[in-house]
């Protein structure tokens, strides 16, 4: 089994280092356009089976060549690749796994989701958006399934953690453009529309599970909400809320977000240009390895409101991560990412994933995903309200 991973950041080194541990995986390509970065992954890992090669994701050809007889493509790279890396593994005849789409997800989404037939007539399947939280869909449509109809989906992600230092330099754990910019266009799914609303809003706070507890969320922009009322029949209405960046949303108050050019003493700059080239690179260091004393946990949850046998009932889903659990199970902080983008690779080189085209995490059959999950001690809880009506 060849799987293929384009981009070896944080969350690329990490999906290399799981892959590296598989039995089932007999060769690991990791292929980023700095091939020092690759080949220090390489080189950490200790595998005979992974190699580095160079890759501009922005070529079609050259993703052909490096990927050439993989089984799977997972794209760890930035989104705003996804469609080139996709048509690459048709080119070549693999399945493809990527992590998040690019933001506003109101304009890429979709444009994933087009290429449906070119994988169907190709027999190939693509699982889109498959990176960490966004396994709660598979939750999602696990409890969907079993309810006669479903109304409402409201998913929230919060987390509680102290800063290390008492200052500290903005440095996302993931795409720096992404982690500034998935704020500034959210939308919510409401009777058959999606509807934009401000960056930054819907500010409420959450009673999430112990121990996170309450938590102020707001919207932004998230995947699922465009693709949950395309894969859940009859759903009215969807939002996302969480937790935010508050560095991250002050740089967007001061206009830093910004792609418009801005004179600067006669100069024209985009003032979003200098924040990401001042951002140091989301990568795994030793100094993000959590310590006990700086545990942290988070919980990625969905309401799911129905009605089941003539009742309203609310289910509610829930995963809670720790930190510290998930670098000693796993031997890196970037699993809770990673691992579902693993699962999911190595399931489709198997064909254990008998579903054709382009799926996003909901797509998939709940049970069987599920399971894999559990058997790394990844498991959701759920919990059921309903109504008392004498």
């Amino acid at each position: 089994m060849k799987i293929s991973v384009i981009g070896v950041g944080a969350q690329g080194s990490a999906i290399a280092f799981l892959l590296a541990k598989a039995p089932e995986v007999s060769e690991v390509v990791c292929a980023d356009i700095n091939l020092d970065r690759a080949r220090q992954v390489v080189e950490r890992l200790k595998s005979d089976k992974v190699y580095a090669e160079r890759v501009d994701a922005g070529k079609i050809d050259e993703l052909v060549r490096v990927t050439k007889g993989s089984d799977t493509v997972i794209n760890a790279t930035h989104p705003k690749f996804n469609l080139n890396v996709m048509n690459a593994a048709l080119k070549i005849g693999a399945c493809y796994v990527d992590l998040a789409s690019n933001v506003p997800c109101k304009y890429w989404v979709p444009k994933e989701l087009a290429l449906d037939e070119e994988f169907k007539n190709a027999e190939l399947t693509a699982v889109v958006n498959q990176g960490g939280p966004f396994t709660t869909q598979v939750a999602i449509r696990y409890v969907a399934d079993r309810l006669d109809s479903v109304d409402e989906i409201r998913m929230r992600l919060g987390g509680t953690w102290e800063m290390k230092e008492f200052i500290p330099t903005w440095r996302p754990r993931w795409c720096p453009e992404i982690a500034l910019t998935e704020w500034l266009q959210p939308t919510v799914y409401e009777n058959g529309t999606w509807k934009d609303v401000p960056p930054l809003s819907g500010v409420e706070e959450y009673p999430f599970p112990e121990p996170v507890g309450k938590v102020r969320v707001c919207y932004v922009d998230y995947e699922p909400v465009q693709t949950l009322p395309r894969f859940i029949k009859g759903v009215k209405y969807v939002d996302m809320k969480q937790q935010p960046d508050i560095m991250a949303g002050a740089l967007i108050k001061m206009g830093l977000a910004s792609d418009k050019p801005i004179d600067v003493k006669g100069v024209k700059v985009a003032p979003r240009d200098v924040v990401l080239a001042l951002t140091p690179p989301a990568v795994e260091t030793r100094e993000h390895v959590p310590k006990p004393e700086t545990e942290r946990f988070f919980c990625s949850l969905a309401e799911i409101k129905g009605e089941k046998d003539g009742e309203k009932v609310t289910c509610t889903v829930y995963k809670i991560t720790s930190s510290r659990e998930s670098y000693e199970k796993w031997g890196t902080i970037g699993a809770t990412v990673a691992l579902p983008a693993v699962l999911t690779a190595i399931m489709l080189a198997k064909g254990e994933i008998k579903t054709k085209g382009v799926i996003p995490p909901e797509g998939l059959e709940p049970e069987p995903f599920l399971a894999k999950l559990a058997e790394k001690g990844w498991i959701f809880q759920e919990r059921i309200t309903k109504e008392i009506r004498p």
